[in-house]
């Protein structure tokens, strides 16, 4: 009998010392979004640990989720993203039960166009796309995505290494839609965007803010946060959206159908949902949130601040991206002939 005890001691002295298997969630997202305290933040209060890459288009996550070999728990997709994802089975249905921070978000960003009822999505940030420009050297009008091509400037012109947004400037100069599916306009605007290339300094989405504080560029066609954390501490700065419109996008988060860490997913995801941590993102990174509960605690320079918060009266004319379909195929082709043109 003391045997079959002393049996059982020693079994479950070895069963309290066994491991506790690490919790770990991989996250592929936009840079330049969430501040590297919230990252941190989350790893000291939750005990999960957060590993993470980065992408610069959305095109770059689709081509990354398709491969089948990525290992990522929760991803970033902008509004027309989600429903490719959606369409190609790679996000997981969301159990909304385990967010209970979507409380949060505001109604006008819930149950959108591009995933009714937000089975899969949840809205994070918003943002326009623009124009960043040195207003000290460019003295003239930035109000039309027509300055883009101003020989006046060549060589001190960028453009966002993003094939939908770039395709976006030149529809929406010429006045149409940067959803159109008319092959007619897309050769136009193919058109458009060979005759721009050679008065280009580059096509960059990773630091073409910084390319305009440096003053390698004068014109950069750009996102509007990034913008604005450079003009907070530069006043020669500043930023535009152009008369015609441009995009507007939702930026979401997701879970990919492949994903191990679901648990923990919705903890990040539920986590960055928190009103006081919503709010601290946005007076990090300048971009808006959609997180109506974190304005109570967002500084009021910013909700007051034009460029982060655009009124209507700005944004009148942007449209949210929408999938096109077949025609991506289109653009793709045109896009590869762009960029290899000399």
């Amino acid at each position: 009998m003391r045997r079959f005890v002393f049996f059982l001691l020693v079994l479950l002295i070895a069963c309290s010392h066994k491991p506790v298997q690490e919790k770990r969630l991989n996250l592929f997202v936009w840079s330049n979004y969430i501040p590297d305290r919230i990252w941190q933040n989350f790893q000291k209060d939750t005990h999960i640990t957060i590993t993470y890459d980065t992408y610069d288009s959305n095109e770059a996550l689709l081509q990354k989720l398709q491969s089948g070999v990525v290992d990522y728990d929760v991803i970033v997709p902008s509004d027309y993203m989600v429903r490719i994802l959606i369409h190609e089975k790679l996000l997981r249905p969301l159990e909304q039960g385990q967010i209970p921070n979507l409380k949060n978000i505001g109604k006008r960003f819930m149950n959108p166009h591009y995933d009714p009822g937000n089975h899969y999505s949840v809205p994070f940030l918003w943002t326009t796309t623009g124009i960043g420009y040195n207003k000290a050297k460019v003295t003239e009008p930035v109000d039309s995505w027509s300055i883009l091509w101003n020989p006046k400037y060549s060589g001190r012109i960028l453009m966002l290494d993003d094939m939908r947004e770039t395709f976006s400037v030149a529809l929406k100069w010429k006045g149409h839609s940067l959803n159109s599916t008319d092959p007619a306009i897309l050769a136009e605007a193919k058109l458009l965007l060979m005759l721009q290339k050679p008065l280009l300094k580059a096509y960059n989405s990773t630091n073409f803010e910084e390319l305009l504080v440096s003053g390698d560029v004068l014109l950069a066609h750009g996102w509007s946060g990034q913008f604005a954390q450079v003009m907070d501490k530069n006043p020669d700065l500043a930023y535009a959206i152009p008369k015609e419109g441009g995009p507007l996008a939702v930026e979401n988060f997701a879970i990919p159908a492949s994903a191990h860490h679901i648990e923990e997913a919705y903890a990040f995801i539920n986590y960055i949902l928190d009103a006081h941590v919503g709010a601290e993102i946005t007076n990090s990174c300048f971009y808006p949130n959609t997180n109506e509960a974190a304005k109570a605690f967002i500084q009021p320079k910013f909700l007051n601040d034009p460029v982060i918060y655009p009124p209507e009266s700005l944004t009148a004319n942007c449209e949210l991206m929408d999938d096109i379909g077949p025609v991506n195929q289109v653009l793709d082709r045109y896009w590869t002939e762009i960029k290899s043109a000399e």
